[in-house]
């Protein structure tokens, strides 16, 4: 070792100048690059969602049940502007991963019966969900309003397809690659698959998917939960909620990396 070489033991009082500054340039950089780098990490991860799942708090629920093409109860929320009945339609699911079916007495419902629910709200985006867990006949009359079905015409979709439970706040994240297991086993469970739309604008829309004529597409969809997807099919107004009779010869996957960057329809 050269004399002039400097050379540092934890004990010694002074460290060596060369020491000093290699120091000095670490600490340095460190002040600067963790802040930098808490900053990044901040500004590009995902917002937190808002999606509620009121687990533990009943909630009881009076309406009219609608069987098709999907369990709703659609419940009577006032008037608007013009003194015309306000409805919304809450999707109906049973606890765990199953479809409304399951809950002893679904089964023998009649579409269009006035019917008491209890259960656990779940909500997003201002759709909403009820996790099911008693029923009985109501003795309360409902208004069916006419013509709550509204036709809007073919339209070509590109989105994401998860399951609503999940989706509007049971599980965090409810969707994506770390949420495909749970969404395939709950649309297996019956169910109904809903299609996630995101524009250019950041704007998001739901779409739950039903065969041309109705039918349940759980089965035909399984494959491709979580990807990024194309299908086409004509587009009904169900109340709050959109409903695609889906063509699946149309069904196609597509990069998710392309997903915001055409329109919501066409």
């Amino acid at each position: 070792m050269s004399p002039d070489t400097e050379f540092y033991i934890g004990w010694q009082k002074e460290i060596p100048p060369s020491f000093k500054r290699a120091v000095r340039r670490f600490i340095t950089g460190a002040g600067i690059a963790i802040p930098l780098l808490a900053f990044l990490i901040v500004r590009y991860q995902s917002g937190f969602s808002t999606a509620t799942f009121e687990f533990g708090t009943t909630t009881e629920l009076s309406g009219t049940f609608i069987r098709d093409p999907f369990p709703f109860l659609r419940v009577a929320g006032g008037t608007d502007a013009h003194g015309q009945a306000v409805f919304q339609n809450i999707l109906l699911v049973a606890p765990g991963k199953f479809g409304f079916d399951h809950i002893e007495g679904a089964a023998a419902l009649k579409n269009g019966q006035a019917v008491k629910l209890a259960g656990f709200l779940v909500y997003h985006d201002g759709k909403t969900a009820l996790e099911v867990h008693r029923l009985e006949n109501s003795t309360t009359d409902t208004a069916t309003p006419e013509n709550e079905n509204q036709p809007l015409g073919a339209v070509t979709l590109r989105g994401e397809i998860t399951d609503p439970k999940c989706m509007l706040g049971v599980m965090k994240p409810g969707e994506g690659k770390p949420h495909r297991d749970c969404a395939v086993r709950c649309i297996a469970g019956g169910i109904p698959p809903v299609l996630k739309v995101t524009n250019t604008a950041g704007e998001t829309e739901y779409y739950l998917l039903a065969g041309q004529k109705g039918e349940a597409l759980n089965d035909c969809l399984s494959d491709f939960v979580a990807d990024g997807v194309q299908v086409r099919g004509q587009l009904e107004q169900h109340g709050d909620w959109l409903v695609l009779y889906a063509d699946p010869a149309t069904l196609r996957r597509i990069n998710k990396g392309a997903l915001g960057a055409g329109p919501m329809c066409n």
